[in-house]
């Protein structure tokens, strides 16, 4: 008798969710739910040249949902490809023109994603968390506003820190993520950059509310390291805190997986030259949010760019009852 694969919800948006994808769609039914605020690079030309909603984060994820065999990796190695030079083509990812050209062709976002989801026969879904354009702006703590999510990502004025994040107006979920929501057995929030891939998606009106209506274990993934624009100084205790204060009254984490492997000297190095320094872990606050249900780990990997162990994530999410 065939067992059946457990339903997973990966939310997030962005480099951190998509490397989790290579491990799900392994052992799971994957459902990757991706902020849809982003605002520079490729996407962000194509987001205002073509007014449509930014591709860069929904063809990170699928591409790390392709099949492994080798005319997969031959995709997405070419849809990675990107133009350096031609005039409106310099910049530009192949991936990203080819998703702008379907929701094109297709009538609209979620066709286009599709069209290219059985294209390229990848293993999972991919949903964008709303289908309106809004813009992501973050409230600093001297009271002065950033607009944009690039902009947010690359300021260097870090002695301001951010208080909180909202959006330009008012956007809807996209009903099928809280369909997949109300599926599933397991939802894992991030990694990512937490003011820009992963709490924009709780702005989004309808999505808290589905997270707080679901009875699956929401399992909450901690950077390996701060960000100077977003996190700087954050311990692991205060990435759980922040995201419970996006979610509605009374919901809040179940588990927290938090990297408790030391950091090499040389990675150490270089992430300092760019502000960028390990999570510090207060394992007795994170005991106080969370219980027993704070989990360390060695989860990181990588000699000088750092990822999470994806295959050590899953393997702990899958033991969780």
């Amino acid at each position: 008798m065939t067992q059946t694969r457990p339903k997973i919800v990966a939310i997030g948006g962005g480099t951190g969710v998509s490397t989790v994808l290579r491990e799900l769609k392994k052992v799971s039914e994957v459902t990757a739910i991706v902020s849809m605020m982003d605002s520079g690079g490729s996407s962000g030309r194509l987001r205002d040249e073509e007014s449509i909603l930014p591709p860069g984060d929904i063809l990170k994820c699928i591409l790390e949902l392709l099949p492994n065999d080798s005319d997969s990796k031959k995709w997405r190695d070419l849809l990675n490809y990107r133009f350096g030079k031609g005039q409106g083509l310099k910049g530009h990812t192949l991936g990203n023109l080819l998703l702008a050209a379907a929701y094109d062709w297709e009538g609209g976002t979620p066709f286009g994603i599709e069209s290219i989801s059985k294209l390229l026969n990848i293993q999972g879904r991919v949903l964008p968390v709303t289908l309106n354009h809004v813009d992501l702006i973050a409230k600093l703590d001297d009271g002065s506003d950033v607009l944009s999510e690039t902009r947010i990502d690359l300021r260097t004025d870090y002695d301001k820190s951010i208080e909180y994040v909202y959006l330009s107006r008012r956007a809807q979920v996209y009903k099928p993520v809280v369909e997949a929501i109300k599926m599933a057995d397991y939802i894992i929030i991030g990694p990512g950059s937490l003011f820009t891939s992963v709490l924009p998606n709780f702005l989004v009106e309808g999505f808290p509310e589905a997270l707080a209506e679901s009875s699956a274990p929401k399992i909450y993934v901690v950077n390996l390291v701060t960000d100077p624009a977003e996190t700087k100084g954050y311990k692991a205790s205060d990435f759980i805190k922040k995201i419970e204060e996006y979610l509605p009254e009374g919901t809040l984490i179940d588990y927290a997986l938090v990297n408790t492997e030391p950091i090499a000297d040389m990675p150490r190095r270089v992430y300092a030259t760019e502000h960028k320094f390990p999570v510090e872990v207060d394992w007795e606050e994170c005991e106080k949010l969370l219980g027993k249900q704070a989990i360390g780990g060695n989860f990181v990997k990588g000699k000088t760019i750092l990822r999470h162990d994806s295959r050590r994530l899953v393997e702990t999410i899958l033991n969780i009852k």
